[in-house]
């Protein structure tokens, strides 16, 4: 006959317990953090586009690399203003954008339109062609988030092309962005396209390349290192 010690089983059952019963409590805490940080956006239906997205693959790359939680915060906010998109969910697209305005100002917006946009993804892969280690790759991707008027004007409806022209030169000047972005959407799309001439004849440090498609076009200068 095997003997059990009483104390032993009981200890141990007592620590299973509380092992279970403190992941609930974390996991619950968890829950409700995620209820209150998210309750400034007062639309239930956009709340629940934005739970999804916490599960997002691009999401998952992001946490690697940026540890500041608003700064994340603030990207997951662009992965919806995405998906709104997608689904053609514009008013709701819009009333997000004028919430993340309110809490986060005019730089919390372009943190998560740099997402939105798609420039992120783009600007990320510029930065590992030209890896020189893992390290500097991080400090250069934490300056832009950090920074980002300093390495993108985002053109908006009404901008006009002499101003933007005018930025674009005062900025790369200043500030010396190894990459250097023009961004517009919809009808701003058009006017970035009269810019781009010009801004190839005047930013002469730069190579350039574009992601376009009928409602975007984004153009990225990599500064040339000589």
């Amino acid at each position: 006959m095997s003997y059990e010690d009483p104390i032993k089983s009981v200890s141990e059952g007592a620590i299973k317990g509380l092992l279970n019963w403190s992941f609930d409590v974390v996991k619950n805490l968890a829950s409700k953090f995620k209820d209150k940080e998210l309750a400034f956006i007062q639309d239930e239906k956009t709340i629940r586009t934005v739970k999804e997205q916490y599960n997002s693959g691009e999401l998952a790359i992001y946490k690697e690399y940026v540890k500041d939680k608003n700064i994340l915060f603030l990207l997951k906010m662009g992965l919806t203003l995405r998906k709104l998109e997608e689904e053609k969910e514009d008013e709701r697209k819009k009333n997000l954008r004028n919430k993340i305005f309110d809490r986060y100002g005019v730089k919390g917006v372009h943190i998560s339109q740099l997402v939105e946009n798609g420039i992120l993804n783009r600007y990320i892969g510029i930065l590992i062609e030209g890896i020189v280690s893992l390290e500097k790759f991080k400090e250069d991707l934490r300056n832009v988030l950090e920074n980002i008027e300093q390495h993108v004007i985002f053109v908006r409806v009404g901008d006009q092309g002499r101003n933007i022209i005018k930025q674009a030169i005062t900025i790369t000047s200043s500030h010396s962005p190894i990459i250097f972005i023009v961004s517009g959407i919809f009808s701003a799309a058009e006017i970035v396209r009269d810019c781009e001439r010009k801004l190839i004849e005047l930013l002469n440090d730069y190579t350039m390349e574009k992601i376009s498609s009928k409602n975007k076009e984004n153009l990225f200068f990599r500064r040339i290192l000589r």
